[in-house]
């Protein structure tokens, strides 16, 4: 087994004198967003967090998810989901689709005033009447209660909110009509059956979300400003739990 190396090489921390374009994925946006410390410990410093495990129902969800899309993206239909809420709204036909699905290059977008290649990996992206570009995105859990509006969604869906907003922006950037609605397509495991046997049942719910994208560009912009100082952001007393676990572990 690999040591692990908490320090990452140079080529994946920022350099502000650097003029190639520095690959900034989704989920440092939201790092940003949740904890700008973190964000410069981790970009500018290369200083990373362990990994967790890795989730591998929902990444079986997501696999058999494709394969279905796949299959309505060939016959042009609409997925039974969307059929269940009455919504004409099917698979987008585009060469890059798969690019756009591909977690290392995403959908991305080279911002001209900050040399950011900024990039996310989508689930899916659907087209519906008004010629819009719909963004998807696969959810798999397992919650007693049935999931069908984001009050139900853990955090009222904020951070998912955020990561459909980011994948609209994108493609906005690259010059696609993109509707303001996005979709949670919840697998929600149903531990109310009788008996588990060889077949996990899921309860599968649609769940929308009106989409403002105005906040990226300033948040950019912050992070910009953010990775040009030569110390990261003060630890503040409403710090995130990554930091208060950094300053915890120096003091013991």
């Amino acid at each position: 087994m690999a040591k692990y190396n908490p320090i990452v090489g140079d080529k994946w921390r920022y350099n502000p004198n650097s003029p190639a374009a520095f690959k900034l994925s989704r989920t440092k946006i939201e790092l940003f967003c949740k904890c700008d410390r973190c964000f410069y410990l981790e970009v500018r410093l290369g200083f990373r967090e362990p990994s967790g495990p890795g989730w591998a129902i929902n990444s079986a969800v997501d696999t058999l998810l494709k394969k279905e899309m796949d299959y309505c993206r060939i016959e042009d239909r609409p997925h039974g989901l969307f059929k269940e809420y009455d919504l004409n709204i099917k698979p987008f036909q585009h060469p890059d689709i798969e690019q756009w699905q591909n977690s290392f290059k995403g959908i991305q977008y080279v911002h001209p005033d900050f040399n950011f290649l900024i990039y996310g990996g989508v689930d899916d992206i659907m087209i519906n009447e008004n010629e819009e570009l719909v963004v998807i995105d696969f959810k798999a859990t397992a919650k007693r209660a049935t999931i069908n509006s984001r009050d139900d969604v853990w955090g009222r869906g904020e951070a998912y909110k955020r990561q459909l907003e980011i994948y609209s922006w994108l493609l906005q950037k690259n010059g696609f009509n993109v509707s303001k609605t996005g979709y949670l397509m919840y697998y929600n495991g149903d531990t109310n059956q009788p008996h588990l046997g060889k077949t996990m049942q899921f309860r599968r719910t649609l769940v929308d979300f009106q989409l403002d994208t105005k906040w990226i560009d300033l948040t950019v912009e912050k992070m910009f400003n953010c990775l040009q100082k030569e110390t990261p952001p003060k630890l503040d007393k409403e710090a995130c739990e990554q930091c208060l676990y950094r300053e915890t572990y120096q003091e013991l």
